[in-house]
């Protein structure tokens, strides 16, 4: 039963769907389960006719049935009507919603997980933690969750579940249906839907969990029953009348919500030429301007005369 909360209006109305100004009520066939998202969680989403995929603050939530369309959806984040909403209102709209109190002050908390790929991802998103600044960068359903901390990668060929915090990750090869990783823990072959290795590369250079307080960073494989009498949520005073940081644009996507593994986003793939800053042999700046060209993809430094070759990085 749809309960109105105080400043809350339908938008849309369906018979599987209701979106508010406030929040989105979708019916999701997959699980036969109700998903209620607050619009203020929602950081990007792809919608389709009979499903969709929205990235919130700590988590993922996938529905299939008849959904929302996307100028209702881009009306209803467009309005940004919660950005004028305290904590306190915020809080209201996820515990009406089901969902745990998201606020930046707050680094651990439980992760959301609705929709049809839930038999897979419910030992992930139950039992660790969400991190402060942990954001999903991608994933497929039933095989893999990457995020900028860890890798939950299942395994079909001994049928058993791994996870790895980043920072224990030595080296790794990902080609086809094979993902090699060697550890401060040990060597691993795992077969099935696995991460591309050109975004385990871009996740493995910014090393996001340096971020991460020293003692803490142990928490990655800890499980939410080890960290709460060590860190309480109830530690973190949050007045209701405090106000809000503001919350990113949602963006919608067009790419696929999940690369198969080892192949490459349809279409076609657009590079462009980058050059260093500084010359790695004299550690001089150098331009476009500058650089003398000594090959189709090589130039020279102005001041000492090395050579180095361009960087084509995708766009």
């Amino acid at each position: 039963m749809y309960i109105p909360i105080e400043n809350e209006r339908v938008l849309s109305q369906h018979q599987e769907y209701i979106l508010t100004n406030l929040r989105l009520i979708q019916y999701d066939r997959g699980s036969r389960t109700s998903a209620s998202i607050p619009l203020h969680i929602i950081k990007e989403y792809k919608l389709t006719p009979s499903s969709a995929m929205y990235k919130v603050t700590n988590g993922i939530v996938n529905v299939v049935g008849a959904m929302v369309r996307k100028e209702e959806m881009r009306a209803a984040l467009g309005i940004r009507e919660f950005d004028n909403l305290k904590v306190g209102g915020q809080r209201k709209i996820c515990e009406v919603s089901g969902v745990p109190f998201v606020h930046p002050e707050h680094p651990y908390n439980r992760w959301i997980s609705i929709g049809y790929h839930k038999p897979f991802s419910r030992h992930f998103f139950q039992t660790f933690a969400w991190l402060q600044g942990e954001e999903i960068f991608t994933y497929y359903p039933g095989s893999f969750i990457l995020t900028n901390y860890r890798l939950y990668q299942h395994d079909a060929k001994t049928r058993k579940v791994f996870m790895f915090p980043l920072h224990m990750v030595e080296t790794f090869e990902s080609r086809g249906n094979k993902l090699k990783i060697k550890a401060t823990s040990g060597k691993f072959e795992m077969r099935g839907r696995v991460p591309r290795q050109d975004h385990m590369v871009q996740l493995w250079q910014t090393r996001a969990w340096d971020r991460l307080p020293k003692e803490h960073i142990d928490w990655l494989i800890r499980p939410f029953s080890f960290i709460t009498p060590h860190h309480p949520l109830s530690q973190y005073v949050v007045r209701d009348s405090a106000p809000v940081v503001p919350t990113p644009v949602a963006t919608e996507t067009t790419q696929e919500v999940a690369t198969p593994a080892g192949k490459g986003s349809a279409g076609t793939v657009f590079v462009k030429p980058v050059i260093k800053d500084k010359c790695t042999n004299c550690g001089s700046p150098m331009t476009w301007e500058k650089i003398d060209w000594v090959g189709p993809d090589q130039f020279e430094c102005p001041a000492c005369g090395a050579a180095h070759r361009v960087d084509y990085v995708r766009m």
